[in-house]
């Protein structure tokens, strides 16, 4: 995955210290209060990219730790908690060996970041998911789409195996974009129990469960 790892350096190290701050993603309240009722104290932000999700939930109280494999993104994510004034573990590692003793985390969070891979590197990085999460720990992943169609830009894109893209010319070429059916997101996830899936105001499929006792 290296060729992965360089180009979201460079997307990170190309983009202005305060970029992207988006607000958090509109299912976080509910996780917030799911999390809370269930006694989640320790969040791994798998992808945690500038730190939306870190800053958001580590401002709740949470104990945070963002995962990441490019180290301008950790960086940009380790500035907004320091103005906030607020604490995270960082990790640069790749998804797919995530460097955290089995049973690690009550819950694992995951915007837009799982999809960026080969199907092999999805069943790795969910295999690993599994390990690091606690017994009756949470998941919550939400991917950028399922098939068809996919957005416009990835039909003139090269499709390496079915489902995945890689984009000749464009700011993210080099990096996968899998797009998932609906029965393999379900599928990939068979070791889980299935707690919710649904779709965001943009399409985006989330998917919430939790690791079988």
């Amino acid at each position: 995955m290296a060729k992965e790892a360089s180009g979201w350096e460079h997307i990170y190290r190309q983009s202005p210290a305060h970029q992207d701050r988006e607000i958090p993603h509109e299912d976080v309240e509910s996780l917030h209060r799911l999390f809370h009722k269930n006694g989640v104290r320790h969040v791994l932000d798998l992808g945690c990219g500038n730190g939306r999700h870190l800053v958001y939930f580590a401002s709740l109280g949470y104990g945070v730790c963002g995962l990441d494999y490019a180290p301008a993104a950790l960086r940009l994510a380790g500035e907004w908690l320091a103005e906030r004034r607020l604490s995270a573990e960082m990790a640069c590692a790749d998804m797919t060996a995530i460097p955290f003793r089995s049973g690690s985390f009550d819950a694992v969070i995951s915007f837009q970041v799982i999809n960026h891979g080969t199907l092999d590197d999805i069943h790795r990085t969910t295999g690993e998911i599994h390990r690091i999460l606690r017994d009756d720990g949470w998941l919550f992943v939400m991917v950028g789409g399922c098939r068809p169609p996919g957005p416009l830009r990835f039909r003139n894109g090269h499709e390496i195996e079915p489902g995945t893209y890689l984009l000749t010319d464009h700011l993210e070429s080099g990096i996968p974009h899998h797009f998932f059916t609906t029965t393999e997101l379900l599928d990939n996830y068979s070791r889980f129990k299935i707690i919710d899936l649904h779709w965001d105001s943009r399409s985006r499929a989330c998917l919430l469960a939790q690791k079988r006792g």
